[in-house]
């Protein structure tokens, strides 16, 4: 039915927050491997409900984004992702999720309705159910990448936040951690630093593969 139609959208959205073009996890006391690129920072607290830092309106650019996670954010830590959502601001892209997942079960996770998801094609479920496809906005939106760390550590990513309206949420809509609508504002500058990476990861149709370089054990960028 409808949630399952949320888990198979928050699978692919997990795809850009675990396969970023630039991902390090950091240690206690990291040394950045980003220190001299000179970017501007984007500091980020993810709490057991919450995203602490992220400012109401932004300049475009390239940004060095620290995601730190919280002992109470759960045993299984936290982590944020970026999306443009296409032909919605985003006020309403959290509008939506909010309706659809709708009200929350025993477990304060949001149960959502059985009905079909308008211009989604109709696919075969439980026991010769019908569920919406993903939405169509979804394929014309701009996922900008994210990263994850485990409760009490903290992980880096770079990545572009091109001018308009974006949203940071917890890449699943049942998330515990609130979503939060931001602008970008400017334009995107020209120049951007680009960071040495170890490996270089070229993602199609039901490929991952490594291009360029090595990926070993330990501290490396992608």
């Amino acid at each position: 039915m409808r949630r399952l139609i949320f888990e198979f959208l928050a699978a692919l959205l997990l795809l850009p927050m675990s396969m970023v073009s630039v991902l390090a996890t950091q240690e206690a006391t990291p040394e950045s491997p980003f220190s001299d690129l000179g970017l501007p920072t984007l500091d980020i607290t993810v709490t057991a409900d919450a995203y602490e830092g992220i400012p109401e309106s932004i300049e475009a650019g390239r940004y060095l984004v620290t995601v730190s996670v919280t002992e109470g954010a759960g045993e299984f830590g936290g982590g944020v992702a970026f999306i443009q959502p296409s032909g919605m601001t985003g006020d309403e892209f959290i509008a939506m999720l909010q309706e659809l997942l709708g009200a929350p079960d025993e477990s304060g996770v949001g149960v959502a309705a059985a009905t079909p998801v308008d211009g989604g094609a109709a696919t075969p479920a439980d026991e010769g159910g019908e569920m919406g496809g993903v939405p169509p906005f979804f394929f014309e939106s701009k996922l900008a990448g994210g990263t994850y760390a485990p409760a009490g550590e903290s992980a880096q990513v770079v990545l572009d936040l091109t001018p308009g309206d974006w949203v940071a949420w917890g890449d699943d809509p049942g998330s515990p951690q609130a979503p939060v609508a931001f602008e970008v504002t400017g334009e995107m500058p020209t120049e951007l630093p680009e960071p040495e990476s170890s490996a270089t990861h070229t993602m199609g149709e039901y490929v991952i593969e490594v291009t360029e370089g090595e990926v070993v054990s330990g501290q490396q960028v992608l």
